[in-house]
């Protein structure tokens, strides 16, 4: 393997990463400000923020397990 190899190996793990970062965080995020908006909405605070925070958390894990492990198939 030359160090060309090496250093796309590299670039590529870390995409991989920095891609795994961003998905939980942004799945987080808007899980919590969709809560915040709804609560502000309904007037149901802090319930809908902590349901829409644990379910944008839930959906983060769920792409990085998809993310680890990649289906072999094509569904």
């Amino acid at each position: 393997m030359g160090d060309d190899d090496k250093r796309i190996q590299g670039y590529r793990l870390l995409g991989l990463v920095m891609s795994a970062g961003a998905t939980m965080a942004a799945s987080v995020a808007v899980g919590y400000f969709l809560g915040d908006w709804l609560d502000s909405r309904f007037g149901t605070k802090p319930w809908l923020t902590i349901i829409m925070f644990l379910l944008g958390t839930a959906a983060g894990i769920k792409s990085l397990y998809d993310l680890a492990f990649p289906r072999k198939g094509g569904d």
